[in-house]
């Protein structure tokens, strides 16, 4: 079964945001095998959006498709606007599934991109 994974950012109008994204998407690529399809997108403000990412990866072959949501919070993306676009998506699409992962929350692995952020700051002296 082919499996795609949309990396999904919030979007920005700033270009440096899209280029993140693609950064991300790589690096997401770069760690799966070619059974899968990685795809990024923008809820807002950017394309692919969700169902533009979403029909890139169904006309790939995607039989299954897992949208990874690049949040830190429970907000109103999370519980209404991202779950309202799936459920649009999984009626144009019946016969894939269509899947969210957990945002990224308050995962413990944060821990070491805050204390090495922290150290790339003070320049080493803690």
């Amino acid at each position: 079964m082919k499996t795609a994974i949309i990396i999904l950012s919030h979007g920005s109008r700033l270009p440096e945001a899209q280029a993140t994204l693609q950064r991300i998407t790589a690096l997401v690529s770069s760690g799966v095998d070619e059974k899968f399809i990685v795809e990024g997108a923008a809820l807002q403000f950017n394309q692919p959006d969700l169902p533009a990412a979403i029909a890139r990866a169904t006309d790939q072959g995607a039989q299954q498709v897992v949208v990874v949501p690049m949040f830190l919070y429970l907000g109103l993306h999370m519980q209404r606007d991202i779950p309202d676009i799936l459920a649009e998506q999984k009626s144009r699409y019946p016969g894939v599934k269509i899947s969210m992962a957990e945002h990224i929350g308050a995962d413990p692995r944060l821990l070491d991109i805050i204390l090495d952020r922290v150290r790339e700051a003070s320049k080493g002296e803690l």
